[in-house]
């Protein structure tokens, strides 16, 4: 019985099953976000994340929808300072957990005083995060949105968002270069 409630669990926490409909429950821990800051994310990450059936809910998610949590943190962990967010890894699968590291975010970005670009930076921060659990892929690309760094300009950009969420992209060259010098490093 227990095999079968965990099977269940993992298929209904798939990113598959999240289909074209799902929200990201977040969390702001310290209350890091003024409300229109959140209203400036909300609508850059509907905006980045297209005709996926994104949305963001602030602290209060309705029942029986799919979720991915995100969590507004001010600091990362101990030994990992200047990154802006994480997607929570469990073995080789990506979870539903987020997380987006404001003050390292803002630090980043020189500590912008327009709530609207704020709102823009933490929002393609928390849709680069959402991107690697909903394509399960842990590497980044060359370009876009899964980009392994984002320029401070590319996070605050007042246009169009310049990377949206794509289904898969081959990875960086320069980080499959480190993947094969780290995997060649190991043959005894």
């Amino acid at each position: 019985m227990v095999k079968h409630v965990s099977i269940l669990i993992a298929l209904l926490t798939a990113p598959a099953a999240f289909g074209d409909s799902w929200t990201v429950c977040v969390t702001d821990t310290s209350a890091l976000l003024t409300p229109p800051v959140r209203g400036a994310a909300t609508r850059e990450f509907r905006s980045v994340m297209g005709g996926h059936g994104a949305g963001l809910a602030f602290d209060k998610c309705t029942k029986g929808r799919l979720r991915i949590h995100l969590l507004i943190k001010d600091e990362p962990p101990n030994g990992l300072e200047g990154v802006l967010g994480l997607a929570r890894r469990k073995r080789d699968r990506i979870e539903p957990q987020l997380q987006v590291f404001y003050g390292s975010l803002v630090r980043y970005l020189g500590e912008p005083n327009n709530a609207e670009a704020l709102g823009r930076a933490v929002a393609r921060v928390a849709a680069h995060e959402a991107a690697h659990f909903l394509n399960q892929q842990p590497h980044h690309c060359e370009r876009g949105l899964l980009q392994a760094m984002l320029s401070a300009y590319e996070l605050l950009a007042a246009e169009p968002s310049p990377f949206h969420f794509e289904p898969q992209c081959a990875p960086d060259a320069s980080e499959a270069q480190a993947t094969a010098t780290l995997a060649n490093a190991a043959i005894p």
